[in-house]
């Protein structure tokens, strides 16, 4: 008796087990990889349970096994397939949502400074892209260095409108420039004749777009060399899906009334593979209200 258990019992757990995980998988309607995997762990059990009666000849055990191990191989290169494939989605998204987020903090920078310049927002892309290509912006340009000392007595005067504050610090930036306009006084040949800060108009490709750091940023962050040409287009769509610009020259917030200005769009990805249809909806801006936070602050 002890013979026939030891000799029977491996091989029926294994069918018994074979069919409770196919009936698994029918009723809970598991994928392919999950029902090819039960088909062999039953087959598993049902040649060793034959092997072990002495049912099937071992020519025909080899042929059933050879068979079970190829699908074996089936089941694991699509299991790779399908593993591959949702690593290279992820990655693909993750890349995806970066540059979409990197190009609408861009677009929003640029409205940001049109808006100032002109009082409304650009409200589409031929016109927006020239902007960047041949549009200034304020820049300061410092000429001279803050003297290297606390301002004396007859300088605290003149910021103080003649009180004589103690003093603690150096002089600071703000300080220096307006001593920097009192041509009469005591030390200005000497410390502020060739001081200045003023505010002058300059690329904004080259301030912006140009700048060293911003071009090192996005080489950090695997992006292509910026391009004006290429905002308009959402990312990864082959440039056949626009961002969507929508402006207003004048909402009343209140008792003021301000230009509003909203960007966006689905990029052709979703956080989980499969849902919303494989898109995510990403956008900056409100047409109602004068605010320009991003989805992705939120």
């Amino acid at each position: 008796m002890t013979v026939i258990l030891k000799k029977y019992t491996v091989p029926v757990l294994f069918f018994i087990l074979g069919l409770i995980v196919i009936s698994i998988g029918i009723s809970q309607n598991q994928g392919l990889l999950f029902n090819m995997a039960a088909v062999m762990l039953f087959v598993a059990g049902a040649l060793s349970v034959f092997l072990s009666t002495g049912t099937l000849k071992s020519g025909i055990v080899y042929v059933l096994g050879g068979a079970a191990g190829i699908a074996a191989i089936v089941a694991l290169f699509f299991s790779w397939k399908s593993v591959h494939e949702t690593t290279v989605y992820n990655s693909n998204y993750k890349e995806c949502k970066a540059l979409a987020i990197q190009n609408l903090q861009d677009i929003r920078y640029v409205q940001k400074i049109y808006v100032a310049k002109n009082g409304k927002y650009i409200s589409n892309w031929e016109d927006l892209i020239h902007f960047v290509k041949n549009g200034t912006m304020p820049y300061m340009d410092p000429i001279g260095k803050v003297p290297n000392r606390t301002v004396d007595v007859a300088e605290n005067k003149y910021l103080h409108n003649g009180k004589n504050p103690p003093v603690d610090n150096d002089m600071t930036e703000a300080q220096a420039y307006i001593l920097s306009k009192w041509t009469e006084g005591p030390n200005w040949e000497r410390d502020f004749k060739n001081f200045k800060r003023d505010t002058i108009q300059k690329s904004l490709m080259e301030l912006k777009f140009n700048n060293i750091s911003y071009t090192k940023n996005r080489e950090k962050l695997g992006f292509y060399r910026f391009s004006a040409d290429s905002l308009p287009f959402i990312p990864f769509t082959n440039s056949k899906e626009e961002w969507t610009i929508l402006v207003k020259d004048s909402v009343k917030i209140g008792a003021e009334s301000f230009p509003t200005l909203r960007v966006e769009g689905f990029i052709p990805f979703a956080e989980v593979q499969g849902k919303n249809e494989d898109k995510e909806f990403i956008y900056f801006g409100n047409t109602s209200i004068n605010n320009l936070d991003g989805s992705w602050e939120e």
